[in-house]
């Protein structure tokens, strides 16, 4: 912001950084021209690292723009950071709405991945009147909102607020960026706020990557929150702060057993759209000892773009489970660990939404073992192949007899709904039954894949096309055997190896196919690993593929819509610990955390023997449940 107006300069200010509040926060910085006096640039990778997790930029003043602000939009974004725009606005040069008008342009979408709500920096009255300036601020905010889509955020601060603006409170259901320079725990309170959202408790503060001095700021809340207030698609920081991180689970590793599918969660029945974290209690099918849960989540009908993180109940999830986008349904298969008390937290992201959460089975003890095959395609309606031919809507039977033995209990299925004529939903199950939970969600807007887990009846498997028909597209990746001899499936905390935003693993928005290594959390013995894969803000259509090195990549992971981001889970086989990612049309940065892997269960760490004795040697053989 401007160095501080006459008006805060009567505030005692305190330079030492204030006390941390009780509650969690966040920090960031403002910047703007000034923090590049003689050409110096901002190292906004250097800022993420040191734990800065935001940025607001002053992109116009007036009908002026910031001449450093479309670059440091770009940098601070491709660093991680979230990232806000500000206008410093001077009310006695033109009309409010004009001012926003020259902002909104300057600033463009403002639906992009981590991007905060835009500003309005009121600092100064221009010569108008408290009412004349409180008319003005509205039409400004009124403008600004229609423009962008985003409830603006207002700067401002205790003394300005009290002479210019006269101490209204007709400004409340904006959020509050407030500064205040003191020692204390809080800023002073503004009429109209509760509490404030952003506070810049200094002008001269220092950080990694800044020359000279610089406006520091903190966040009223944790990482889901500034996610919530954010416009995140599958956007996140690249990296969290130990405290916020996911603790290490203990590694566990089951088999899989199918249990009936039982609703644990819809909220349009209930509690209605859901914004922040919901606690989901599983069912007494699930044993409270299981390795993980699996779980089709649907997000109905969003007003808005967001995403989903799920994880263990008590814990912080870290990992995009499921995007979702506006005015349309979306759902993913999710495999997580579920705490003591059976329970899992949902994280909503973004623009609230109903949630709908299917049980479909566990991994645990006495479960089915893994059976590794190459992906192969077992049904493709545009071409008769194991199908009816042609677009479909109804039910349908698969029959995989002559793919999986008469031993398989369930099978890892990717599908995929291809050129849809409208809006639909595909269902699967064991032959014989009435499948009741949604895999997939579609529309006209272009193909869908996901990941499916289906229990098997007699080696089919009961397939519903519901709403407009569509080719649908059958890959099978493998299946449990109470015979199968590769191991079980295995959660992990989760691990990020690619991240084309920041350059982990490759650098930039492009195509490939690129060589991964993958985390040191996969032991040699892996013959697949579990991930979970986005691709972020796609600049067209097109698709991705994951594959095993030295495999040719014929079945898709995700498919690409232009400005839609996606997540999914995959199953990929893997050798030498390596993996291929493969981008195919439109360009798409690419995000893939490591979630789980099948393989041999690791040996148990033995018990420390009474008395001090050496205890006996683990079996050179580990065990396969």
């Amino acid at each position: 912001m401007r160095r501080l107006l006459p008006l805060l300069l009567l505030l005692p200010v305190l330079l030492a950084v204030p006390a941390r509040a009780a509650t969690t926060v966040l920090e960031g910085v403002d910047t703007s021209s000034y923090q590049h006096g003689n050409g110096a640039a901002i190292n906004w990778t250097a800022l993420r690292d040191e734990g800065r997790r935001f940025v607001f930029l002053r992109a116009t003043s007036n009908a002026k723009a910031d001449a450093n602000f479309a670059q440091d939009w770009r940098d601070a974004a491709a660093a991680g950071l979230f990232h806000g725009a500000y206008h410093y606005a001077k009310p006695g040069a033109s009309s409010g709405k004009l001012q926003a008008d020259f902002f909104a342009d300057a600033i463009g979408d403002q639906s992009t991945p981590g991007t905060l709500p835009p500003v309005l920096d009121l600092e100064e009255s221009g010569g108008l009147s408290v009412s004349s300036l409180r008319s003005w601020a509205q039409a400004f905010l009124t403008e600004l909102e229609a423009r962008t889509g985003r409830v603006p955020i207002l700067y401002t601060n205790p003394n300005s607020w009290h002479v210019l603006m006269g101490d209204s409170t007709a400004f409340s259901r904006y959020p509050l960026w407030e500064a205040h320079y003191t020692s204390k725990a809080q800023p002073n309170p503004i009429a109209g706020w509760s509490s404030w959202t952003f506070w810049q408790y200094t002008s001269s503060g220092s950080s990694s990557g800044i020359s000279g001095a610089v406006d520091q700021d903190r966040f009223n809340g944790s990482s889901l929150d500034l996610g919530v207030l954010a416009n995140s698609g599958t956007w996140g920081p690249p990296s969290s702060t130990a405290a916020e991180s996911d603790p290490t689970p203990t590694l566990a590793c089951g088999g899989y057993t199918g249990i009936t599918p039982q609703r644990v969660l819809d909220t349009r029945s209930g509690s209605g759209p859901v914004s922040g974290q919901i606690t989901v209690t599983l069912p007494s099918s699930v044993p409270v000892d299981a390795a993980a849960v699996q779980l089709d989540v649907t997000a109905v009908e969003a007003s808005g773009p967001g995403y989903l993180r799920v994880a263990a109940a008590g814990s912080q999830p870290t990992t995009t489970a499921l995007t979702y986008g506006t005015h349309r349904s979306t759902t993913g298969l999710v495999t997580t660990k579920a705490d003591g008390n059976r329970q899992v937290t949902v994280s909503v992201l973004g623009t609230a939404v109903d949630l709908v959460v299917d049980v479909t089975g566990y991994f645990g003890a006495g479960g089915a073992l893994w059976h590794s095959t190459a992906p192969t395609r077992a049904a493709d309606s545009r071409t008769g192949n194991r199908l009816p031919q042609g677009p479909l809507s109804g039910p349908v039977d698969l029959d995989l007899s002559s793919l999986v033995p008469a031993t398989a209990t369930g099978v890892y299925l990717d599908v995929s709904a291809v050129n849809p004529t409208g809006l639909g939903y595909v269902r699967l199950g064991a032959a014989g039954s009435t499948p009741t939970t949604t895999v997939l969600t579609y529309d006209r807007g272009g193909s869908t894949t996901g990941l499916a887990v289906s229990a098997t009846g007699g080696q089919h498997v009961a397939l519903t096309a519901n709403g407009a028909p569509t080719d649908l597209v059958v890959d099978l990746l493998g299946w449990f055997d109470t015979a199968g001899s590769d191991g079980s499936y295995c959660t992990v905390a989760p691990q990020r190896f690619l991240d084309t935003r920041t350059g982990l693993g490759a650098s930039g928005p492009g195509q490939g196919p690129l060589g991964l290594t993958l985390p040191s959390g996969v032991p040699s013995s892996a013959v697949a690993v579990v991930l979970d894969a986005s691709a972020v803000a796609p600049h067209g259509p097109g698709f991705v593929r994951v594959t095993t090195v030295g495999q040719e990549a014929t079945t898709t992971s995700l498919n690409l819509i232009r400005g839609r981001s996606v997540t999914g889970l995959i199953v990929v086989p893997v050798q030498q610990g390596q993996v291929v990612a493969g981008v195919y049309g439109a360009d798409t940065d690419l995000v893939l955390d490591l979630v789980g892997y099948i393989g041999p269960s690791p040996a148990p760490t033995p018990s420390p023997s009474p008395s001090g004795s050496p205890s006996a040697s683990p079996s050179a053989s580990p065990s396969s449940s």
